[in-house]
């Protein structure tokens, strides 16, 4: 089912057939849908709250009288169909969308329910939160609770005690601004007591979901960013405001350019290595050159060249240092999997090598064809461009060079590397150059032509 045919289904649904729904929900159901439709409408969620407290003090003869989903029909007269299906979906309410004439699973691959940090219309922190809800089982919600409530209380109590409806306390604490939402991706949000929550008390998984959910959608300019327009740059990558904006989108464009938005364009993940130590993990000498490997001063120089150029083109910049040779895969490997809602990812490595390698910090190298690979590898990346740009010495001293670890990433098909790019400090066999003080030509010259080339 295409978008436009989804679209044209939800118009066939009527006001009139909301109490048919409630009817066919259980109280859970009816809670959680609530907590997605309201969650973010500060207004109206304290009034939902006392109506669903009021409701789970009711007997099952009250049910015919609630008349949630109604009153929010009224409240987004244009646009209550598409949030309301969404919400269902999210909630895996089958049989009410297959009695209001929807189609499953035609649903399930336009929504991506099943996605926790992936949402269309819901807002993308309620949606996670939600996912939370479902993850943790009733005595981490009641513990959760306890702990939360114990050490914030505000105002008069929630006289309510029922951890297993745990998104009534999520309003709760929304109402009383103890966790915020922001605006509608995420701008300005303050998850941070549940992050801290998740995180001490081994819920890692929860607390990561929050945290990516909140770097996929919130920008870091409290303006709304403008799409497809980049601001003139000078030599150092800074925006010069003084230039107009619309002045710079009416230059002419490139044939082939490519052409990214600055609210979406992605990550640009910068790994820069500059103090290097030999792994005591007997596991790793066998990958271990045998001589120690020097200092790499100037190095700082690339990275924030870097960061302000990619800044400036609307990229999330994550600049990491000194990481050994897994934690550099795993950082690919994250940008890889939050750079599914993006439209192209980045990756900077400065650092040590020798032909097709680069070392972690740990003086591990890994293949650079193996990097490629992994990004390569993620479906949700296939159609998009991938840029590696490599910072490292490519010359081969069969004498000197160790052996590059070993990465398991499996591609199925050539197809795969249509969008990748590689960019190289030097060729084969030599070494780069690099300035201790100012950086190195490479990357100065690559960021030179990125802001003259940027707006064409």
């Amino acid at each position: 089912m295409s978008g436009h045919n989804i679209l044209t289904q939800l118009e066939s649904i009527d006001v009139l057939d909301l109490p048919y729904v409630e009817r066919d929900l259980n109280f859970a159901q009816l809670v959680s849908l609530s907590f997605l439709l309201y969650g973010d409408e500060h207004s109206t969620a304290t009034y939902i709250l006392q109506k669903l407290l009021v409701l789970a003090r009711a007997t099952a003869s009250d049910w015919p009288h609630s008349d949630i989903l109604s009153q929010y029909a009224k409240s987004k007269p244009q646009t209550w169909r598409k949030y309301l299906v969404e919400a269902l979906c999210i909630i895996g309410a089958r049989q009410v969308l297959r009695k209001l004439g929807l189609c499953w699973q035609e649903l399930r691959m336009h929504y991506l329910p099943h996605v926790g940090s992936i949402r269309v219309h819901i807002h993308p922190l309620l949606k996670s939160l939600y996912t939370i809800c479902e993850e943790l089982t009733l005595a981490q919600r009641g513990r959760m609770v306890l702990d939360i409530k114990e050490k914030n209380s505000v105002g008069d109590p929630l006289r309510f005690y029922d951890a297993e409806y745990l998104e009534i306390f999520l309003l709760d604490w929304l109402t009383r601004r103890l966790i915020r939402l922001g605006d509608f991706n995420a701008n300005g949000s303050d998850v941070q007591l549940l992050i801290e929550y998740f995180k001490f008390n081994d819920l890692h998984a929860q607390a990561t979901l929050l945290v990516d959910t909140v770097n996929a959608y919130a920008t870091s300019s409290c303006s709304p960013a403008t799409p497809n327009v980049l601001l003139p740059m000078d030599g150092n990558g800074i925006a010069n405001e003084s230039s107009s904006p619309t002045a710079a989108a009416s230059r002419p464009r490139a044939k082939n350019a490519l052409q990214l938005s600055r609210e979406n364009a992605g990550i640009a993940l910068i790994i820069n290595q500059q103090e290097f130590y030999r792994d005591a993990n007997d596991d790793y000498k066998v990958y271990l050159p045998p001589i120690e490997l020097p200092l790499r001063n100037g190095t700082d120089m690339d990275k924030q060249r870097l960061t302000n150029v990619f800044s400036m083109l609307g990229y999330k910049v994550e600049a990491h240092d000194n990481l050994d040779h897994l934690s550099m895969l795993h950082h690919i490997r994250q940008a890889c999997k939050r750079s599914l809602l993006h439209e192209s990812l980045v990756v900077c490595i400065l650092s040590h090598g020798f032909e097709d390698a680069v070392y972690g910090a740990n003086s591990v190298a890994l293949r650079i064809s193996d990097i490629e690979n992994v990004l390569c590898s993620y479906e949700n990346l296939y159609e998009k461009p991938k840029l590696v740009v490599i910072q490292a010495c490519q010359q081969e001293d069969k004498e000197n060079n160790a052996l590059p670890y070993k990465i398991n990433a499996s591609t199925k098909s050539p197809c795969q590397y249509l969008n990748m790019l590689r960019a190289m400090s030097t060729v084969p066999g030599f070494p780069a150059l690099r300035h201790t003080q100012t950086g190195s030509w490479f990357i100065q010259s690559l960021c030179d032509a990125i802001v003259e080339h940027s707006n064409r």
